[in-house]
């Protein structure tokens, strides 16, 4: 196994907090966590220590006496977009800290939090930057005929065990999608290879979730209307990740497509019907159908009939008619597609 990647866990953290009790609070904890950190009252200081040093994740104040903590975001994003950005906000200032996401951050902490929060939020952090450390050193190799069947699957799974481990309400979410879009493949007559190339798009196809804030995934209730903005932003988010290893091109359309609706409604790009392919259908009425079958925070799984019935409402309007035909022709008697009533 080549390793080309640092142990970011040995990096730096950079804390810019200019009230001096919150800074110093922080980063005790962070050095009880093994973790190196930096400190810095303001922008200015924030500016130095990351030109001098090697940073994995700041940890930014969006309200500093005299700044605005989305100043150095921006600057971050565009001198070094390797690093990762977690921001800290009051309990009035939580559009800032959306805004944010929307900049680029990775996500965003709301004062006061517990330092469990922070834990998991910097766990992550570091971890999407190892994957995307990882998915340019596997593009070089490959580059240089070096890439093996072994760096890659490890790749793939550490990223779907990071999806799996975001909520435990959508645990199993890209397995059964995956064993769906697997079921439809080979309803529609598709050859063995392209079936599973579906079906590891279907257990991939919510790798930008990784970006996604735990407060929005785990909401309990309806998401407001910025809340579904950041949401949206996952199938594009997914798509960038996988961008450098051209190996994985295939998967790109059902990462990014399926969200996207036949009358051109849908998102990240509004692609008219015709533009999406059939493997972005399969995922997606896959990830449909899991996802009105699933118990999540705001609602218990609809009963089969139901669900049929909801689904069939979409064909033609959202999704193909003969793609929802084939797949309710597919899961019938299937165990696969009982509901996922076991949290």
């Amino acid at each position: 196994m080549i390793e080309g990647w640092r142990d970011l866990e040995r990096s730096a953290v950079l804390v810019v907090d200019d009230d001096e009790g919150v800074r110093k609070a922080l980063v005790r904890f962070l050095e009880h966590e093994n973790h190196t950190v930096l400190a810095a009252d303001g922008i200015a200081e924030a500016r130095r220590l990351i030109g001098r040093h090697d940073i994995v994740v700041a940890l930014c104040d969006i309200s500093m006496c005299g700044e605005n903590g989305l100043d150095l975001l921006a600057e971050i994003k565009a001198e070094r977009p390797d690093v990762e950005v977690i921001m800290m906000t009051g309990n009035t200032d939580v559009q800032s800290a959306i805004e944010a996401l929307r900049r680029g951050a990775y996500d965003y902490l709301r004062k006061p939090f517990a330092f469990e929060s922070l834990r998991a939020a910097l766990g992550r952090a570091v971890e999407r930057r190892r994957l995307a450390n990882k998915a340019v050193l596997l593009q070089q190799l490959e580059e240089r005929r070096l890439a093996d069947a072994e760096n890659l699957q490890e790749f793939l799974v550490a990223m779907a065990t990071m999806i799996d481990a975001k909520s435990r309400y959508t645990a199993r979410h890209g397995a059964r999608v995956s064993d769906l879009a697997r079921l439809l493949a080979e309803k529609l007559g598709l050859d063995s290879a392209t079936a599973e190339l579906v079906a590891l798009g279907g257990r991939l196809h919510d790798i930008g979730k990784l970006g996604t804030p735990d407060a929005i995934l785990n909401k309990v209730g309806p998401l407001t209307r910025e809340e579904f903005e950041v949401m949206k932003l996952h199938p594009a988010a997914g798509d960038a990740l996988i961008a450098p290893i051209r190996s994985l091109a295939r998967l790109r359309p059902m990462i990014r497509w399926h969200h996207e609706n036949l009358d051109g409604t849908g998102y990240p790009d509004g692609l008219p019907g015709q533009d999406v392919p059939l493997e972005a259908w399969i995922v997606k009425v896959a990830d449909y159908w899991e996802a009105i079958t699933a118990r999540r925070p705001y609602r218990e799984p609809m009963p089969m009939e139901l669900a049929v019935a909801t689904l069939r409402s979409e064909g033609g309007r959202r999704i193909p008619r003969e793609v929802v035909e084939a797949f309710l022709a597919a899961i019938a008697d299937s165990p696969v597609a009982l509901p996922a009533v076991a949290v």
